[in-house]
């Protein structure tokens, strides 16, 4: 194992950020959370020998009701309210309503809100903190000579150190706008240090996205025009069925049919998180 030095901060932070990884993967946080619940209840008089005794069932407990969904699709034996932090993934055609569910979600559960174009921007325009940031010059270097596949692993990285700041930490983090193709999907799933808890899948046919967009207000962006949307929508339906294959594939899913109003989506996600029980990797009853 390689030792850290005592006054690494950012070193020490990644570390801890893997760690939280590693219990979380398989539940191991909730076992202490559900002894000391039983203890409560029960108040044994020799709490190390029940312990000993208990901790096999207590987590059986949890595995299998996780597996099975609990009852009725709610996970009862561990509140995923009660201190959970979200890691949230919402991906959709540009106009599905990403951003304002990305932002209630932020609001309802204190997340930090990322914005992967707002990252791209604040790189390209060199107005970041640290002026000879290696991984905002490689995005730079990536935009410059038009590689796509470049881009795609450099925004991946930067996003994936934003994930591991205090901040995100602590409060747990909703990100939009990223990942775009199969590739960045499986770069944040199978390789960051703390990848996402949920992946929201936002299901809005073309028609009605491209309705949204030509008659939101125009705040004169340069990118607000028919052309640009086309090309949006010409390389989402590129990646969508690739995408598709593999989202539904992973237990970490949420399908949410985001047609209806902003209000009826906005209810359709919180019931939808709720219910999903927390169980991460890959489905193997799917082929």
């Amino acid at each position: 194992m390689a030792e850290l030095p005592d006054q690494d901060t950012p070193k020490i932070t990644e570390y801890a950020a893997e760690l939280m990884g590693d219990f979380g993967r398989p539940k191991l946080i909730g076992i202490p959370k559900k002894i000391l619940m039983e203890l409560t209840l029960e108040r044994p008089e020799l709490v190390p020998e029940w312990i000993g005794a208990n901790i096999k069932r207590i987590a059986s407990e949890i595995y299998r009701d996780c597996l099975f969904g609990g009852k009725d699709g709610v996970v009862s034996l561990l509140n995923l309210s009660a201190g959970y932090l979200y890691r949230v993934v919402i991906f959709g055609r540009r106009g599905s309503g990403r951003k304002t569910q990305a932002i209630n979600l932020a609001k309802r559960f204190n997340l930090v809100y990322i914005d992967a174009e707002n990252l791209i921007y604040k790189c390209l325009r060199g107005d970041d903190e640290n002026p000879n940031d290696p991984l905002a010059r490689e995005l730079q270097r990536s935009f410059y000579y038009n590689n796509c596949e470049a881009k795609g692993k450099a925004l991946a990285d930067l996003i994936s150190r934003r994930v591991i700041h205090q901040d995100a930490l602590r409060r747990g983090w909703v990100l939009v706008n990223f990942p775009n193709t199969v590739k960045d999907f499986k770069e944040i799933m199978e390789h960051w240090k703390v990848p996402p808890n949920k992946l929201v899948y936002m299901k809005c046919s073309e028609k009605i996205c491209l309705k949204r967009l030509l008659n939101s207000p125009n705040t004169g962006a340069p990118y607000h025009t028919c052309s640009y949307y086309t090309h949006e929508m010409c390389f989402y339906n590129a990646h969508e069925e690739k995408i598709e294959n593999y989202l539904r594939r992973r237990h970490e899913t949420i399908y949410v049919n985001s047609e209806g109003c902003s209000d009826e989506v906005k209810l359709s996600l919180l019931s939808s998180i709720a219910k999903t029980p927390y169980l991460l990797g890959e489905r193997k009853d799917v082929v």
